[in-house]
């Protein structure tokens, strides 16, 4: 037993956790969770109330929901893997601002534009197909801000950090975020980290 453990579902947010893991080269266990059913089961719940993952168990028994936090804190338990540039550093302040942006915008808004039901009492297709085009809007929007901050290749210039492939999962998720060179560029290059790619690969991204 590692002491780590990952709790995840395919295609969600808790790719770039076990990217980070891997980056790391820590080892952990995994628990995949199927489906939203999973998400509900009792012992999940007591993990993390608010039934998302991905949930990290670290090994002194803390158990951390919320993926830039769990990214924050493995940052500071590992500092040699360099997920992030050092701390009180411009470069570190800009990828946690534009971490932070990512995940109240972005992230949001994708979960607006695939799963509108949950943003409305009115289940009716006009209803819910207004809500998604305005996600799509709003995925558009943050996206060209985004593209606008990248140095390229990655949002910090030559080196890639955790932001990079929070970054790039995101892209996957919004077709038309990779038609902004910048955004198109930044995932090619994420994505030929092999570490990143077997994380990729693992959660069923890019298919």
């Amino acid at each position: 037993m590692s002491g780590y453990t990952l709790y995840w579902k395919p295609g969600s947010g808790s790719m770039v956790v076990e990217a980070a893991l891997l980056l790391i080269g820590l080892p952990f266990d995994n628990v995949r969770i199927e489906n939203t059913a999973g998400l509900a089961r009792p012992d999940f719940l007591a993990l993390n109330p608010a039934g998302k993952v991905p949930v990290l168990k670290l090994a002194c028994g803390e158990v951390m929901a919320e993926s830039v936090a769990i990214l924050l804190a493995l940052d500071d338990l590992f500092p040699e893997a360099r997920l992030l540039p050092p701390h009180g550093t411009p470069a570190r302040h800009k990828a946690v601002q534009w971490l932070v942006f990512m995940t109240a915008n972005i992230y949001p808004d994708a979960l607006r534009y695939y799963y509108p039901e949950r943003h409305t009492v009115d289940h009716g297709n006009q209803a819910l197909d207004a809500i998604k085009h305005q996600a799509a809007r709003d995925m558009d929007h943050d996206f060209a801000q985004l593209a606008g901050a990248i140095e390229g290749p990655f949002l910090l210039g030559q080196r890639m950090t955790i932001a990079d492939v929070y970054a790039a999962m995101l892209a996957d998720w919004h077709a038309p975020a990779m038609d902004l060179p910048e955004i198109s560029e930044l995932s090619k290059h994420v994505l030929e980290n092999p570490t990143v790619a077997e994380a990729w690969r693992h959660h069923g991204f890019g298919t």
